[in-house]
């Protein structure tokens, strides 16, 4: 049975059930800092577990797309590990329980599935006795396939009756398929809980019913859920009878092209084998990561997904290949995935354009690995040491991609060995580093003031589409994160309102601002943001006390909201434009609209040029000056995708979204505000254009009045240049060019002369000089020049006698400049420059060093500059005397 007929086959099957079908939630969890990435179905529906959400459903069907790192490297070397993988779920938000849950698991398997009852397991927690009955009495799983286990492998979280966390908990029923007493340990007492990868666990069933407190208590919750995981790849493995889950049919085609490629047989059981499993694994995560909007990089989700494609490069030069090529797998992927997830082949142009970026800038940073492996090498011989540490051995792993094979290697050519145990000690630290990444970091579910709002108030209600002021009710006042029921004048305060007219931050759109009155109080907003579906306002009480409970009228700012709306509205235009000239591959990654300004990033791999930027702002003008008609609609996702809507990379949205429409050329899904015509813009300028990363320019604009502000600006520039250069404004750049081409005789004028004058003075310091056993030492304060100056000086001596010391210095705005500088032969004697340069430095108050020959210090004591000479002449003396 395929991939694809098994995903169908789930989610149909639980939406005959009763449940709703809800789209796999973004890699990139929303609201959620306890996660780095969605790791598991239920991660979308926290807030209906815990009866605070607004879905309006009581059970819910999914096949969610996870990453998880905390494994990484059993990836490729066993038959099952992932980083990227599929979730089927069902999931009962305090509608049914354990009997329905584990009869509909069962009908599944034996009449969707088709699977023989006798290769089927169950486990229970020991203490579950209701599931035991279940499964036995209800279900008739014979006993000697029905497996009691501890909390650490039938207890969600994993031993948190000892260990914790707080909050809701319970205990788990798995489904394991049996490969065969053939497969495996092949020992008659082999159980699922044997590693030996003969039991196949398929499916879990978490049955969510404790509240866990201090000291292990476990409290029953008021409404129990059901939360399901079944491992889609897995599953796939049992119904096609492979051994692994890499030769299932979704993974064929991508470790054949990769056999191809590197011309080398796949065997799954070999090392190149699970070098192959392992790059198959990594350059599907990639791919999804960079659609759902994550880029390679050096913080967070990005350095994960870096480390990910490093892995995958790595081993495909163990395979013997040394260019790029993981970017040639995205077609493939893109065509296998097709059915569930059609973004990727619609968006496959730029997945691959960042992938074979990354590529080829990690194939540089090997050979900087290269190079300082060399380093550590001479770095060894020089101090007669024969083994590299652990840390340089981590740094050229982690910093440059080094593999530690290949650092052995190297090493052992040249006679040399390494810390093995102390890289490994290194390398723990990162996996440690890993596991805790992509794992919940703080509580499971929400706690905090928000999250008590949300037991009695499911959402705020936004009406700023319609309205720009209204009527609301107080239902949440929250100082220094504990809630409140009043607030006074001078207080900072975050405020939670039943209905408002206030946009919160989302979408790249930065939140509103504005005024709340009642009889008795004023409160500023100065921001708005959301958590989840409740809108908070961010402001300070000016007058009087506002209390919880009461009525507040709220009035956002109209003229900040006016220009955010010209700026949004002018995004959508600039994406559509910019596609129009760059190319389609142009892709919003990324934006900001405020009232002052608006950014838009995008995917191009080189500058714009200056008139693809006049073109730009050529058309955008067109476009505003047709006043075409912006139109909004609500609709469900599926009919906005069909009918030809943009989706934005990485953006998550809902089962209905807002389409914008533009004239007959724009549509985006997008729940920004937005103006009613594209005239109200009133005029578009882009005032910069830079790179921002690998594959990702920006563009930042102005419009309406700040567009003409601008404007103004710049004639006003243009106006004082011309009074300056006394022409006519169309006479300005002539009349500068002409002054350029003086300044540059003049310049060349004074170096000539500085060049003669330093020659002069040269010769009556030589004149000045005094001579010690055969060496000339010239010192001397010279007023009224610079560094270079005092170089080109030192260059004239040196060339004009043989073996002399030199001291000069200078002073300027209160600040003391010394160069010191020795002739090859004093150098060779062991005088050094650099130490009489740090020596002299510390009677004007500073510090300074340099070579041997030549050395530079500073100071912030002038007036003692000429002791310091002194000095330097004192000590050129002695040491000249010492050495003859």
């Amino acid at each position: 049975m395929e991939t694809n007929v098994i995903r169908k086959k789930y989610l149909s099957f639980f939406e005959k059930k009763g449940h709703s079908l809800f789209p796999s939630d973004s890699l990139v969890p929303e609201d959620d800092p306890t996660l780095l990435f969605t790791g598991a179905g239920m991660n979308q529906f926290k807030d209906m577990f815990l009866g605070k959400g607004t879905l309006g459903v009581k059970s819910a069907t999914t096949c969610q797309k996870c990453i998880r790192t905390g494994d990484i490297e059993n990836v490729g070397k066993t038959p099952m590990h992932h980083t990227f993988f599929e979730m089927l779920g069902n999931f009962s938000f305090g509608d049914y329980f354990k009997l329905e849950a584990i009869e509909m698991a069962w009908e599944f398997m034996l009449n969707e599935m088709k699977l023989p009852e006798e290769r089927l397991s169950v486990s229970v927690y020991l203490d579950d006795e209701e599931s035991y009955d279940i499964w036995l009495k209800k279900i008739g799983v014979s006993g000697d396939r029905l497996y009691r286990f501890g909390e650490k492998e039938n207890f969600w979280p994993a031993n948190a009756p000892s260990d914790g966390p707080n909050g809701p908990c319970g205990p788990c029923s798995e489904i394991f398929y049996d490969r065969g007493e053939d497969v495996g340990c092949r020992r008659k007492e082999c159980a699922p809980d044997c590693d030996c990868e003969r039991f196949v666990e398929v499916w879990n069933l978490v049955f969510t019913q404790f509240d866990r407190r201090d000291g292990g208590v476990l409290k029953p919750l008021p409404n129990k859920n059901v939360d399901t995981g079944m491992g889609l790849e897995r599953m796939a493995s049992v119904m096609q009878g492979v051994s692994t889950n890499f030769e299932i049919d979704i993974f064929k085609p991508i470790i054949q092209y990769i056999s191809e490629i590197t011309e080398v047989e796949y065997d799954s059981q070999a090392e190149n084998g699970k070098l192959m499993n392992r790059i198959a694994d990594h350059i599907r995560a990639i791919i999804f990561c960079i659609s759902d909007g994550v880029l390679p990089g050096n913080e967070g989700r990005g350095y994960v997904e870096r480390r990910l494609l490093r892995r995958a490069v790595r081993d495909g030069l163990k395979l013997g290949k040394e260019e790029c090529f993981l970017y040639k797998l995205v077609p493939i992927i893109a065509d296998v995935m097709h059915e569930a997830y059609p973004e990727i082949k619609q968006r496959r142009e730029n997945i691959a354009r960042i992938i074979k970026n990354e590529e080829e800038r990690f194939h540089e940073t090997l050979f900087m690995g290269n190079k300082r492996l060399d380093e550590f090498m001479e770095g060894l011989r020089r101090s007669g040491q024969k083994s590299l540490s652990g840390q340089d051995a981590f740094q050229l792993y982690d910093t440059f991609g080094f593999p530690f094979e290949m650092t052995k290697s190297i090493l052992e050519e040249s006679g040399l060995t390494v810390d093995e145990s102390g890289f490994e000690r290194e390398m723990e630290k990162q996996r440690e580093l890993a596991r805790s990444s992509t794992q919940m970091t703080g509580s499971i579910f929400d706690e905090g003031p928000i999250g008590t709002i949300k037991e009695t108030t499911k959402e705020t209600v936004f009406l700023g589409y319609e309205s720009c002021e209204t009527e609301s009710k107080v239902i949440g006042l929250i100082i220094n994160e504990k809630l409140v029921d009043s607030a006074e004048a001078g207080q900072e305060v975050h405020i939670v309102l039943d209905q408002t007219p206030f946009y919160a931050e989302a979408g790249g759109q930065v939140g509103d601002t504005g005024i709340f009155q009642t009889k008795n109080s004023k409160v500023e907003i100065s921001n708005t943001k959301k958590s989840n579906d409740i809108i908070v306002h961010i402001g300070k009480v000016t007058e009087g006390r506002i209390k919880t409970s009461e009525n507040v009228t709220c009035v956002i700012d109209k003229g900040r909201r006016a220009a955010i709306k010209r700026n949004h509205s002018a995004t959508h235009l600039l994406h559509y434009t910019l596609r129009q000239v760059v190319g389609q591959h142009a892709e919003q990654s990324g934006s900001l609209v405020a009232p002052e300004r608006l950014r838009f990033d995008f995917h191009h791999f080189e500058g714009i040029k200056k008139d693809e930027i006049a073109r730009i702002e050529e058309l955008m003008n067109e476009r505003i000056m047709e006043n075409a008609p912006v139109i909004t609609e609500e609709m469900a996702l599926d009919k906005a995708r069909k009918a030809g809507a943009t989706a934005l990379f990485g953006e998550k949205y809902g089962e209905n979204v807002r389409v914008v429409n533009i004239g007959d050329y724009s549509q985006e899904l997008c729940a920004g505000t937005h103006v009613s015509s594209t005239g109200e813009i009133g005029l578009f300028k882009i005032t910069n254009e830079s790179s921002i990363a690998a594959g990702i320019r920006r563009l930042e604009a102005v419009t309406g009045n700040d567009a003409l502000t601008r404007i103004r600006q710049k004639e006003n520039t243009l106006d004082r240049l011309c009074n300056v250069l006394d022409v006519q404004e169309n006479m300005a750049v002539q009349r500068a060019e002409e002054l350029m081409l003086q300044i540059r005789d003049l310049r060349k004028d004074v170096q000539k002369a500085k060049k003669e004058g330093a020659r002069e003075f040269s010769s009556e310091l030589i004149a000045n000089a005094r001579e010690i056993s055969g060496v000339k030492i010239v010192t001397e304060v010279i007023e009224g020049v610079d560094i270079g100056d005092l170089r080109k000086t030192v260059d004239s001596l040196k060339e004009s006698l043989g073996s002399v010391a030199i001291v000069l210095g200078t002073t300027e705005n209160g600040k003391v400049t010394l160069l010191t500088s020795l002739s090859n032969d004093l150098v060779k004697k062991g005088l050094h420059a650099g130490n009489i340069a740090r020596d002299i430095a510390k009677i004007v108050g500073g510090g300074g060093g340099g070579r041997a020959d030549m050395a530079q210090a500073g100071g912030q004591l002038p007036d003692k500059i000429n002791e310091a000479i002194d000095l330097g002449f004192r000590i050129i003396q002695e040491k000249i005397e010492n050495y003859t």
